[in-house]
């Protein structure tokens, strides 16, 4: 894993939170708005070859409260987060012997929910490219530096065609003093049913020959029921 801060999880944290900050959102009354998605996955047969494991499904609630002109809006956004991982050798990602393993190959299912109020969407994650997606990592990350946009690929994630924006960045893995380049791949979002589904996989740059066709096989296999 990544220092101080595990990459996917931030990533999805930070999504999460922008799609809470709809100001727009009418004003319908003293009960609280609730939206909530539902989770998306990786089924276990099509992660067979890749090695990696299921590491948890996390609710993510955020609450906001709009005031304008004396009215309150209470608004509550349940995003859920499906969170894979892999073991790899410290050794084969850093010119060091260390002979220990660390979980520094990671892919997250982030799913949101539309937000439609009046049949409009206030959901921002809608209308963001990957480059503005991976913006809210490199803001929320001390342990990522020199995030860059490196190339972006076609691909089919919940059965919709949609962009992955490809980056680098520089990274530390927690557990071993070792700094790693970061291959990291981010996909615009893609509706499915009632929600968006946005995916985010990370790897040592080095492992890239193997991981890269990892992270795109798990993308093409996420399932999410509407």
């Amino acid at each position: 894993m990544f220092a101080r801060r595990d990459v996917l999880r931030g990533t999805t944290v930070a999504l999460a939170a922008s799609a809470a900050g709809c100001s727009a959102i009418p004003f319908l009354g003293n009960q609280p708005m609730e939206f909530e998605a539902t989770p998306g996955t990786v089924p276990a047969s099509a992660r067979e070859d890749t090695g990696y494991e299921e590491n948890g499904v996390a609710e993510n609630v955020i609450e906001r409260t709009f005031e304008v002109g004396g009215q309150s809006q209470d608004v509550i956004v349940t995003n859920w987060q499906a969170k894979f991982d892999k073991a790899i050798d410290v050794s084969e990602v850093a010119d060091v012997p260390v002979e220990q393993s660390a979980r520094a190959a990671s892919f997250t299912v982030l799913s949101t929910p539309q937000v439609t109020v009046l049949g409009q969407n206030f959901n921002p994650i809608e209308g963001m490219d990957s480059s503005q997606l991976a913006g809210r990592v490199g803001d929320n990350f001390e342990s990522v530096a020199n995030l860059e946009q490196v190339g972006e690929d076609g691909v089919l994630v919940a059965g919709t065609e949609t962009t992955a924006g490809e980056f680098s960045a520089d990274a530390q893995l927690s557990g071993a003093p070792v700094d790693v380049e970061l291959g990291l791949h981010i996909t615009e979002a893609v509706e499915v049913g009632e929600d968006f589904v946005v995916t985010v996989g990370a790897y040592p740059r080095k492992v890239q020959d193997v991981e890269r066709e990892n992270v795109f096989s798990m993308m093409e296999a996420v399932e999410h029921q509407e």
